[in-house]
């Protein structure tokens, strides 16, 4: 059965001069209007859509993707302010309605504002920026239908949400809250911002504290590749070792000396380097 709110792969059932009605199964025919069907459809080809509720409440589709699906966070900009509430443009001709008991403080056309979309009670797309209502606070509280196995050293998406004393509470992966801490930044974040960071650590209590730095064995493939180009592009030897000192490892590699000798640790393992009391040699032989 088509989800509401994602894309969905549909086969078209029947075309009309108004438009294509598409087979929504138990949810009967969703309506493609004339002006988004393609020119060459035909009964029984397979359309990708979007697949929402039009004002009446009946179903219809876009081929257009919207910035945010269902039960996803993210930054939309107000278009309107009308006496329902704001309306946002998410990438659809039909926008998407910002409910006043939604709103958090004044919100102004023209505003960009972190929410999240999802399905109200009537089963209509609405957005919120009451985000704690929806977001879990730790992998423990999340619905059996989100579950996630998150572990330490995981790639997740983050999105920036509020200030606090010990840094940034964050959205990871739409579902469950994370914390991002000063101490792991080198410049402020704004409410809002988008960024691919990793899980530092899963506390006991199933709550994440996060981090923007690559765990180490992410790194150590990279520094192993760099050292490997440099040393091409030194006849096969570098004068620099596990015993250098950091000032020029930085200055060569751009890395700290815990992951220069990670990198060099994994190619010595892996037969491709020489270390010597003299520096790094290519293996060759090898």
């Amino acid at each position: 059965m088509p989800a509401i709110g994602r894309m969905n792969t549909l086969t078209v059932s029947r075309i009309t001069s108004d438009g294509t009605y598409l087979d929504g199964g138990q949810l009967g025919d969703i309506f493609l209007n004339a002006r988004q069907s393609p020119q060459d459809c035909s009964v029984g080809d397979v359309l990708e859509v979007f697949v929402l509720h039009d004002n009446d409440g009946s179903l219809i589709a876009s081929l257009q993707r919207p910035e945010l699906l269902c039960n996803e966070v993210g930054l939309l900009r107000v278009s309107a302010i009308t006496t329902v509430g704001a309306f946002l443009d998410w990438g659809l001709n039909k926008e998407l309605l910002l409910p006043h008991s939604e709103q958090l403080g004044t919100v102004r056309e023209g505003q960009a504002v972190l929410v999240m979309v999802y399905t109200d009670l009537r089963g209509r797309l609405v957005a919120t920026m009451r985000l704690d209502k929806h977001i879990a606070d730790s992998l423990h509280s999340l619905p059996d239908n989100a579950k996630q196995r998150l572990s330490s050293g995981d790639r997740v998406s983050i999105h920036v949400a509020n200030k606090t004393e010990l840094g940034y509470k964050c959205v990871v992966n739409h579902c469950v809250w994370g914390l991002l801490y000063d101490s792991e930044l080198n410049k402020p974040l704004r409410r809002g911002e988008r960024l691919s960071g990793w899980i530092q650590r899963v506390r006991p209590d199933q709550r994440l504290d996060l981090t923007l730095n690559k765990p180490a064995r992410e790194r150590a493939p990279d520094i192993a590749e760099l050292i490997l180009r440099q040393l091409d592009a030194n006849d096969g030897f570098l004068a620099l070792g596990d015993k250098s000192p950091p000032e020029a490892i930085k200055r060569i590699f751009g890395v700290s000396k815990k992951a220069f000798k990670q990198g060099l640790s994994r190619l010595y393992k892996e037969r491709k380097i020489i270390i010597s009391d003299r520096g790094i040699t290519l293996n060759k032989g090898e």
